[in-house]
């Protein structure tokens, strides 16, 4: 399960960006994540659960938005949400494309509790 790498990868990068500004205890975390990455939502926040205990992430909670996958057609340019594995263009029916968008994986912003002060 994939979702445990990509919970591990949380946690360190917001520990490092808490640290590198203060520290101090993380309300929570907000996440976009694209539609390509297809994370299962109860698998990244049970992964997110086990790896934040003993951290300055203890009590954080998870917030994303899903970003719709958006690809562009190599024949003919037209972008599209593709329907299927096959990323048929609905204009030339030419199959294949390039993401142009929905492979996102970024931690947006942290929000440190109130009167959190660094450990």
């Amino acid at each position: 399960m994939h979702e445990f790498s990509i919970a591990d990868a949380i946690v360190r990068a917001t520990q490092e960006v808490v640290q590198a500004n203060g520290g101090g205890k993380v309300e929570q975390i907000h996440l976009r994540i694209g539609e390509l990455r297809q994370v299962v939502p109860d698998a990244l926040l049970f992964a997110f659960d086990i790896l934040k205990q003993d951290t300055p992430l203890s009590e954080a909670c998870l917030q994303w938005e899903t970003v719709p996958a958006q690809v562009r057609c190599k024949a003919c340019g037209t972008e599209y949400h593709p329907q299927d594995v096959f990323w048929e263009c609905p204009s030339c029916g030419a199959i294949g494309a390039e993401v142009v968008a929905g492979e996102e994986l970024e931690i947006v912003a942290i929000t440190l509790m109130e009167g959190s002060d660094a450990d």
